[in-house]
């Protein structure tokens, strides 16, 4: 975390009026204190994912398993502004970050950002002093295009994304019906496509480098693409996007807006005890 913030706070300006939640499954064993954040950081806000069935105290699983779209709408619910950006833990952000955020705010499009994992990445005071690139670790669009360019939903990469709130509410949040398998940003980036409300834009300036070792000194959590290609989970889940405005999440009917709109008045988020089965497999969850 203390290279995303030092990062973050070399790129700030005096007008920039910025609301940061950090959605940490270890937040209560491993609390950040983000000292000297200036006046332009309106509020910090280090929190657990909100209760889910994958993970947590609440999960009906055996173990901990994988569940960032459940992590992103956490963010969603706590943000109070107008406009979200995302980016990945065991990062730093290029110094362009955060200006092609701003220049998404102008230009009122959805940014997909760019991203680069790493070895044995070394930062000093939010500037990255080395590291070693890796064929396995560069995005495949970056050799696509030019520095900035329209192109379609399915390039969205939850690692580095910022665009209007509203955008992912109006398709009622991330996947969750994509935890335990992941794909929930490429999947999140054609619903919202298919609103045909919202426009997007590749940006290579909106670079994260991140650290490829860091993500093995503790135990991955599991994920798993049941099936076998092309018949896995996978390739369902990419059909179900393909087809959809609106992602059935468990929010009740209210949807996320509402649930939204109960946490910033200071509820707690609810205890979420479904789906309490594998929606591909049909599996238990209290089986895996």
């Amino acid at each position: 975390m203390q290279w995303w913030w030092d990062s973050l706070l070399l790129q700030l300006q005096p007008d920039d009026e910025i609301h940061v939640v950090m959605v940490d499954f270890w937040a209560k064993e491993r609390p950040y204190c983000a000292d000297g954040s200036p006046p332009q950081i309106k509020s910090f806000q280090q929190v657990q994912p909100k209760p889910n069935v994958w993970q947590g105290d609440h999960r009906l699983t055996k173990e901990n398993w994988f569940a960032a779209a459940n992590a992103r709408n956490t963010a969603l619910c706590l943000c109070p502004s107008d406009w979200i950006a995302y980016s990945d833990d065991l990062s730093v952000l290029a110094p362009t970050w955060l200006e092609a955020v701003r220049r998404s705010i102008r230009g009122n499009y959805i940014a997909l950002g760019a991203y680069k994992k790493v070895r044995n990445l070394v930062v000093e005071k939010g500037r990255v002093v080395s590291c070693e690139e890796f064929a396995g670790g560069l995005d495949s669009r970056l050799r696509h295009v030019g520095e900035v360019v329209s192109c379609g939903g399915d390039w969205m990469y939850g690692c580095s994304v910022a665009g209007p709130t509203e955008a992912f509410l109006s398709v009622n949040g991330w996947p969750e019906a994509n935890d335990g398998l992941s794909f929930e940003d490429v999947c999140m980036g054609i619903c919202i496509g298919n609103t045909n409300k919202f426009s997007f834009r590749y940006d290579k300036t909106m670079l994260t480098l991140e650290s490829e070792e860091d993500h093995y000194k503790e135990k991955p959590m599991i994920r798993s693409d049941f099936g076998i290609s092309p018949k896995d989970k996978s390739h369902a889940a990419l059909n179900i996007a393909k087809q959809s405005v609106w992602f059935p999440n468990y929010f009740g009917e209210e949807g996320i807006r509402g649930l939204r709109q109960r946490v910033l008045h200071g509820e707690p988020f609810p205890i979420c005890q479904i789906p309490d089965r594998e929606w591909f497999t049909k599996k238990l969850l209290s089986e895996l």
